[in-house]
């Protein structure tokens, strides 16, 4: 995942407690204010990419440590890799899934609309941005 544009600044949250992330894995604030992963259909607002590898043979794996997390603006766009169904410029201006698994996007899906899709660079790789979810907003349908 990139960002390809608009604002960003660094901001340092503590990390869920025996938690593996990757870097650059889109990151959430849970119930108790420590950063999760991103879920597919979450009812939390997309925070940002966190800044720092965290592996289970990590010192501080079962720590709520401070990391660092890239936030951007509602405006924000990433790039990110297109998976299971190949992207196409019929895709441009779609809610579209994210897929946690393979820190990608499924153009060819829909159920959660995570993630709006402002240009198509190629069959692989599409710019866009998260959707911003508040906890009240639990619907399928989503807004930027």
């Amino acid at each position: 995942m990139y960002k390809p544009n608009g604002p960003v600044h660094i901001e340092f949250h503590p990390k869920d407690a025996s938690v593996a992330f990757s870097f650059d894995e889109p990151v959430v604030l849970g119930a108790d204010g420590v950063l999760i992963p991103y879920t597919p259909g979450i009812n939390k607002p997309f925070l940002g990419l966190i800044k720092k590898t965290i592996a289970s043979t990590d010192s501080d794996y079962a720590s709520e440590t401070r990391v660092p997390v890239e936030v951007g603006n509602e405006n924000t766009e990433y790039l990110i890799t297109a998976s299971t169904t190949a992207a196409a410029a019929t895709d441009v201006g779609e809610f579209v899934d994210y897929v946690e698994a393979t820190v990608s996007v499924n153009v060819g899906a829909t159920t959660e609309d995570d993630f709006y899709v402002t240009q198509v660079v190629s069959s692989t790789l599409v710019v866009g941005r998260f959707v911003r979810r508040t906890e009240a907003n639990n619907l399928a349908t989503a807004f930027t």
